[in-house]
């Protein structure tokens, strides 16, 4: 009888295994913390490391004439518009034709378009958070594939934006589950940084978009589509180089090609994970030509104050210094080359402000007498734009005079410079 009440005990008592996997986390629920953490910044996810591809120049020789290998005008043409009416046929057949046609930018972008579209209609929004991740990396593909046209950069930064969004609905839905269970609190500080990463990221939409709208009012509308190779890039650079700015190009002027490509890899710069395209451009202008190499440093400087911002969310003060250190060295560089100079244009002014900016935004990140040899470098510098701008109306200068007056505050020890 004995034998039987305690079996009975036994039977109603849940076993240990059973009382521990009660107690026990969501597997899936942190197998989501990992997947809408994984954002596209410098520390993310491997699935954002894009690096530069092999652009396909292979020729065929027939009849004694070389001829690229290369898709027509009337197929690109009928894939565009089949991509946005049937994107998942349409989608099957780039599939094919990228066995043909390796690394061609035309079909990684429309690959891109055609998951894009064919997401629209799906009601599972996991499908659709992770196929737009898919969809964001192939649009990229297309831009580091020698891609770069206001068609496939409008299509390219329309997705990723899309994808930013998605990442963020996912990231509240995530936190709100996170929040009920105690046992979860070290990955709620860590969501709560991710989602202030993912806020940082689709601040600069708008002016992205900005600098887009304005390259379609000055381009041709026949050009929304033709790329700005790396060839072109470089051919322009180098008349700028040979004092022919003016030189008559497939695409514009000269000068115009390298101020188009560099409002798009200002752009550019802005977004972590199309790092290997601006470095791509970068190394198509020359350091010997000044106008090139001023350019160069604002462009290496909006991305290093874009990482900088991300590294404070984070709170890494070390790449905060290491980032702060380089953006000092590069725009003293700019300004030691401007010596003497007039100011007309705003990338000439950059390395000025650039070192104003970085001297405000490292208060307290370096000891104390060596952020005030930064201060007083950043202080010469603005005050010298005052009396260097030659701009329409002396635009510059009351930026520099605002600059100096915050800048006197931090080296005075007042609080309030920030």
């Amino acid at each position: 009888m004995a034998t039987q009440e305690s079996k009975k005990q036994a039977d109603s008592k849940p076993s240990r295994e059973q009382a521990s996997s009660s107690f026990s986390v969501d597997p899936e629920l942190i197998k989501r913390i990992k997947e809408v953490s994984a954002i596209p910044v410098p520390k993310g996810d491997e699935f954002w490391q894009i690096e530069k591809v092999a652009i396909n120049t292979s020729e065929k020789k027939f009849l004694g004439i070389f001829k690229r290998k290369t898709l027509s005008q009337e197929e690109i043409k009928d894939l565009r518009k089949s991509a946005v009416q049937s994107p998942g046929n349409t989608r099957t057949r780039i599939n094919k034709l990228k066995k043909q046609y390796p690394n061609n930018p035309v079909l990684y972008m429309l690959s891109a378009i055609c998951t894009n579209g064919m997401l629209l209609n799906s009601s599972n929004q996991k499908e659709v958070f992770r196929g737009l991740k898919t969809s964001a990396k192939e649009a990229a593909m297309a831009l580091v594939s020698n891609g770069v046209s206001v068609y496939n950069c409008e299509n390219f930064f329309r997705i990723y934006f899309t994808m930013l969004d998605r990442f963020k609905r996912q990231q509240i839905k995530v936190y709100e589950r996170v929040t009920q269970d105690p046992r979860l609190d070290k990955y709620k500080q860590e969501l709560i940084i991710t989602m202030q990463l993912s806020d940082q990221l689709m601040s600069d939409k708008s002016r992205i978009f900005n600098v887009l709208n304005h390259l379609k009012k000055k381009l041709k509308s026949s050009l929304y589509a033709a790329s700005f190779s790396f060839k072109m890039i470089s051919d322009a650079a180098k008349y700028i180089e040979l004092g022919k700015p003016k030189e008559k190009m497939a695409m514009g002027t000269a000068s115009e090609i390298i101020a188009y490509m560099y409002a798009l890899c200002v752009a550019f710069a802005r977004i972590p994970f199309l790092t290997a395209l601006v470095d791509e451009i970068l190394e198509l202008l020359p350091d010997a030509n000044k106008a090139l190499l001023l350019r160069k440093i604002s462009i290496r400087s909006v991305r290093n104050f874009a990482y900088f911002r991300l590294a404070t969310t984070e709170g890494d003060r070390e790449t905060m210094a290491r980032l702060g250190k380089q953006i000092f060295k590069d725009n003293l560089t700019g300004v030691q080359k401007l010596e003497g100079q007039s100011l007309y244009q705003s990338f000439e002014t950059d390395p000025f402000f650039n070192l104003a900016f970085i001297a405000e935004m490292t208060a307290g990140l370096y000891k104390k007498d060596d952020h005030d040899k930064i201060l007083d470098t950043a202080i010469r510098a603005v005050e010298s734009v005052v009396k260097r701008d030659m701009s329409k109306n002396h635009v510059f200068t009351e930026t520099a005079s605002n600059h100096t007056h915050k800048l006197n505050l931090l080296k005075e020890g007042k609080s309030d410079a920030a």
